[in-house]
């Protein structure tokens, strides 16, 4: 799994490497026939060839390719004179067939065939922008019957972090958890009543509170260690709804959602993924209409359409929402990009065609704009509303 470290340590290796760059990103999934007897590496071969990339540079990727098992859906390789990096993602990049039209035209820097994306040049990072934007880094608390336990999830990959709750009392644990709330005044069969069972009450809660404060005190260190941006509680709602009680308020804006138990003790992490898979997926929808909803109450701070390809320019904007499938094109002139022909020669005399995938990264880190990526119901009203919408910063 890719750690913030690893991230942050990948784009300043990729950001200070000189020469010309090549970054392919190729379609490895070994369940489709396509795949079969590591076709992919003729595939990479091919491209490489075509666009004239050094031969021990093309060895060193194919020397992966036809030597390695690649357990992946996708493979991603940046290698240059002093880099060589490789990355391997349990998700496909939507943006390698997203943009396959535009780069027909640019074959002396790009090949598009199905199943991989080639560039020899500066570093193409664009694909990985939008696995990194659209995959936020989950933390799971999964409440066992035995223990508590943390997951990362990312990129459709997921792990356990080892001895997260080193500190919990599991037997403490095992008697909170027999004292769940409508039991906890019925103990061996009898009910109790006046001043001890207020005694008992009092001291229940007491301990409680400091058994979920402890565990509160330890979840917010692994969010910063781990770089949690999102949280999921999982397990039986009596306990993870008074988790959530016990959380700083930090911490309760990360969480999106309370899930119930696995039917089965001591689940593995892939029986986790998959429960997780698809509510994850919704979580991600529903944030992404809430963003469209929020930037179209916060008029003037918020634009959409053409508009706001000029204030990116003019570096007012924030945050840059765009949809999924990136098909639009742009206008260059003089170092200046348009979204209409007619502007762009209105202004320069001229203008040249580009697809706007290719000149998002340059435009995105020169004016430090943060990209969001939307699909489904979001991207639909994104395209309804222009293609594309920003949240100003004045």
């Amino acid at each position: 799994m890719i750690s913030k470290e690893e991230v942050k340590r990948l784009r300043e290796a990729i950001g200070k490497a000189e020469g010309p760059v090549l970054s392919l990103y190729l379609d490895v999934n070994p369940a489709k026939p396509e795949n079969a007897s590591r076709a992919y590496a003729l595939r990479a071969k091919d491209a490489m060839k075509a666009l004239k990339v050094p031969e021990d540079l093309a060895e060193k990727v194919l020397e992966v390719l036809k030597n390695q098992v690649l357990e992946a859906k996708t493979a991603v390789f940046f290698a240059g004179e002093d880099l060589f990096e490789v990355l391997l993602l349990q998700v496909e990049l939507p943006l390698v067939s997203a943009v396959k039209a535009h780069f027909q035209e640019e074959k002396e820097s790009r090949l598009l065939t199905d199943g991989a994306l080639a560039h020899y040049g500066p570093p193409f990072l664009l694909p990985l922008v939008y696995a990194l934007d659209e995959y936020e880094r989950y933390g799971v608390v999964y409440v066992d019957q035995e223990r508590w336990r943390v997951f990362e999830v990312f990129l459709g990959e997921i792990e356990e972090v080892q001895d997260a709750f080193l500190a919990l009392d599991t037997e403490a644990w095992r008697r909170l958890s027999l004292d769940a709330p409508g039991r906890r005044f019925n103990l061996g069969g009898i009910a109790r009543g006046g001043a001890g069972q207020d005694l008992f009450a009092k001291r229940l809660e007491a301990w409680e509170e400091r058994f979920y404060k402890a565990l509160a005190h330890e979840l917010e260190k692994l969010v910063e260690a781990r770089g949690f941006t999102r949280l999921l509680l999982m397990g039986p709602e009596e306990h993870t709804k008074l988790f959530l009680g016990y959380l700083p308020r930090r911490l309760k804006e990360k969480v999106a959602g309370l899930l119930p138990s696995l039917p089965h003790p001591g689940a593995t992490p892939g029986q986790v993924l998959k429960r997780l898979e698809p509510e994850l997926s919704a979580i991600e929808r529903a944030k992404e209409v809430e963003l469209l909803k929020s930037l179209e109450e916060a008029y003037p701070k918020a634009v959409f359409g053409p508009e706001v390809l000029e204030r990116v320019q003019e570096g007012r904007v924030e945050l840059w929402v765009l949809p999924w499938t990136l098909d639009q094109g742009v206008y260059a002139c003089d170092g200046l990009y348009f979204a209409e022909e007619a502007k762009a020669l209105a202004f320069c005399g001229h203008s040249e065609s580009k697809p706007l995938a290719v000149v998002l990264p340059e435009l995105a880190t020169g004016y430090a704009t943060k990209l969001e990526f939307v699909r489904g119901e979001a991207e639909q009203r994104l395209l309804e509303r222009g293609g594309m919408a920003a949240l100003l910063r004045w």
